[in-house]
């Protein structure tokens, strides 16, 4: 009981709708090239912050360094690592039946650098890991944003989108851990109308800037940006991001609602995210006459994302999920 009565539900408010994000952003990805410019302006839109945020609340919940580290393997990596191999699985099924044709160029069956959104829990367990020491610095938040703009200088794409994130996010996630109740509570007083402002300003860089300016998975040069170029739009992307992560605090509801059974199975759900999406609405588009035109196809994805978001945050699948997981630990860790 005591660990229902401590939840913060703003932040699973804040991290269900997050995830209804990705799995919109991972399903408008296939059709940002062939249908309307607004299916790019939407998908740029929630990239501006969507995955800032997480590592700004995976951050603000790893104040304790030397718990978060010494929890990193058990609660991070080797979900990681079974969770990956599950991807790696059903994405080879899929490619092989010919279910999907999308991406099947960029994804690798790889643990150490991952395609796949899986990425996110390797930079998490990176964090985790090396916070302790991060910390220790003078000036964390400098050493990250150094860290961030310097990683996609980098030659080997491969190797960026594997593992780049964990530096290029890793602003986010210091802001977080050094992120008091006190400053969350400053930013809630504020007006909701500033909030409001900032979210609609949002929509500007979504629509004008180039649409690899937000990128943090690939190098400055793999798309299309001279190093000085690549680090000025990073700069501007971590001043926009830190900007919506602070609307977002501010608008969000404090309070337990229906969005916050989602929000406490967040692993649950984005990994269930990642491997439905975008293949699994691909499947159905086949079937169904969604991607008919623009409109319907909006439609869809925004049923759809909400669909799987609610659907793996049901309790019957953590249910699984925990007893696999505590089967593999058994076998694992000394009793």
């Amino acid at each position: 009981m005591a660990e229902i009565k401590t939840r913060n539900c703003l932040f699973d408010n804040i991290k269900a709708v997050m995830l209804v994000l990705v799995v919109a952003g991972h399903t408008l990805d296939p059709f940002i090239t062939n249908q309307d410019s607004l299916f790019r302006y939407i998908m740029q839109y929630i990239y501006l912050f969507h995955m800032p945020m997480f590592a700004f609340v995976t951050g603000y919940f790893s104040k304790n360094a030397d718990a978060v580290r010494e929890k990193a393997v058990k609660s991070v990596l080797i979900p990681y690592i079974l969770l990956q191999c599950a991807y790696i699985v059903t994405a080879e099924v899929f490619i092989f039946i010919g279910a999907v044709s999308y991406n099947v160029n960029v994804f690798k069956p790889s643990l150490l650098l991952p395609t796949s959104p899986l990425y996110y829990l390797l930079c998490v367990f990176f964090w985790k890991v090396f916070w302790k020491d991060i910390n220790k610095l003078r000036y964390p938040e400098i050493f990250a944003v150094i860290s961030g703009l310097l990683i996609s200088l980098i030659q080997n794409r491969e190797f960026h989108i594997g593992i780049g994130a964990t530096f290029s996010l890793m602003i986010f996630f210091v802001l977080g851990a050094k992120c008091t109740e006190q400053h969350v509570q400053r930013i809630r007083q504020l007006p909701k109308y500033i909030g409001v402002i900032i979210m609609g300003l949002g929509i500007i860089p979504a629509i004008v800037l180039p649409y690899s300016f937000r990128n943090v998975r690939f190098t400055y040069e793999s798309v299309g940006l001279s190093n000085l170029a690549g680090i000025g739009y990073r700069i501007l992307f971590y001043f926009i991001a830190t900007c919506m992560i602070i609307a977002i605090i501010n608008l969000m509801p404090q309070g337990k609602s229906k969005l916050s059974q989602i929000g406490e199975n967040s692993i649950i759900v984005y990994v269930g995210s990642s491997i439905c999406a975008p293949s699994l609405y691909l499947v159905l588009a086949k079937v169904l006459p969604v991607t008919a035109n623009m409109w319907t196809n909006l439609l869809g994805i925004a049923i759809f994302s909400v669909f799987v978001a609610w659907f793996f945050s049901k309790m019957w699948i953590k249910k699984i999920y925990d007893w696999v997981l505590s089967k593999i630990y058994f076998c694992l860790y000394k009793v």
